[in-house]
């Protein structure tokens, strides 16, 4: 199947060039033998392609310092380290320099048979090329999703989100078909996210809430569970909340909007208070979880009680119909 695939064309395969990111730090080719995923971007085995970089002098044998990194965690290296009375702070690449500079033969000993490969120089460049270049383009796409965000302009940063996941080898999300996904979830909650305060979030200022709007918004495009990537450096809530907690409330008030909504037109008769009963839970929330309200009592939520840094996790759901 791979007959066809010439050097220069693999070179500018986003398949074949993140395969081969893989073998920057020395990585053996047994893990990808029976990785069906990858045959399925590569339209080919990663077998084959792995094959076709050693033919081409893109992947080499790796050195015994790759060798020992793939081979041992760091509490590995320090007790090796403890039992030849050699120190064991610093990071895992000083702990190995250690190691080799003290016994490079032993080294080599407990290293025999591993079969591992890196990148050569040629492929290197290659990699680091591929990498910074992915780097810049979802760099460059997050800055026009912020500025659709910025003139509120959801169905446009929404759209623009899901034609980038659906260009990426491996698209986030499990079985999400990014090339016809369905914007109009997203939509909702962005249009909830930056027309609707919760309570909880009553004290911030109007000029810094309209800041965690717009991170609350890129968060919850780009799912992810922090915001400081978005948000101006330095900046604070007012409150007790800090600055990813007050995203999160923002997004967690769209969703328990949205639920309400949906519990009503499905002729919902009650829910139950669902939440996170460990040690950052307050006793405010405690005191709500486990317990079942009509749906014309149920608290708003995140609730406006909790005083926990990194706010409320209570959540609604219901089985009574």
């Amino acid at each position: 199947m791979f007959d066809w695939l010439q050097k220069k064309d693999w070179q500018s395969s986003s398949a074949h060039l993140l395969l081969l990111s893989k073998f920057r730090n020395g990585d053996s080719p047994e893990r990808y033998r029976e990785a069906d995923y990858w045959e399925t971007v590569l339209k080919e085995t990663p077998a084959k392609a792995i094959e076709q970089f050693i033919k081409d002098g893109i992947l080499e044998p790796a050195g015994l310092q790759e060798l020992m990194n793939y081979r041992f965690k760091s509490s590995d290296l320090v007790l090796m380290l403890k039992e030849r009375g050699l120190k064991t702070s610093g990071r895992k690449e000083e702990l190995i320099y250690r190691l080799l500079n003290n016994d490079t033969s032993a080294m080599r000993e407990i290293t025999k048979g591993l079969d591992l490969y890196r990148c050569a120089e040629e492929g290197m460049q290659l990699v680091e090329k591929y990498l910074d270049d992915e780097k810049s383009r979802k760099k460059a796409v997050e800055h026009e999703v912020l500025k659709s965000l910025e003139k509120k302009a959801y169905s446009e940063a929404a759209s623009i989100v899901a034609q980038y996941e659906a260009t990426q080898v491996f698209p986030r999300g499990l079985g999400i078909d990014w090339k016809n996904y369905d914007i109009t979830s997203d939509v909702g909650l962005l249009k909830t996210i930056f027309e609707s305060t919760p309570a909880i979030l009553k004290g911030i200022e109007e000029n810094r809430l309209k800041q965690f709007r717009l991170a609350s918004g890129m968060m919850q495009l780009w799912g992810t569970n922090t915001a400081r990537h978005w948000l101006p450096d330095g900046l604070e809530t007012g409150v007790h909340l800090d600055s990813d907690a007050a995203c999160r409330m923002l997004i967690f008030f769209a969703s328990y909007l949205r639920n309400m909504k949906n519990y009503r037109e499905a002729g919902a008769k009650s829910v139950e208070v669902l939440g996170v009963n460990d040690e950052n839970t307050c006793p405010q929330c405690r005191m709500i979880i486990g317990r079942k309200y009509r749906l014309e009592d149920v608290p708003e939520l995140p609730y406006n009680k909790c005083t926990c840094v990194i706010g409320c996790r209570c959540t609604i759901v219901t089985n009574e119909f």
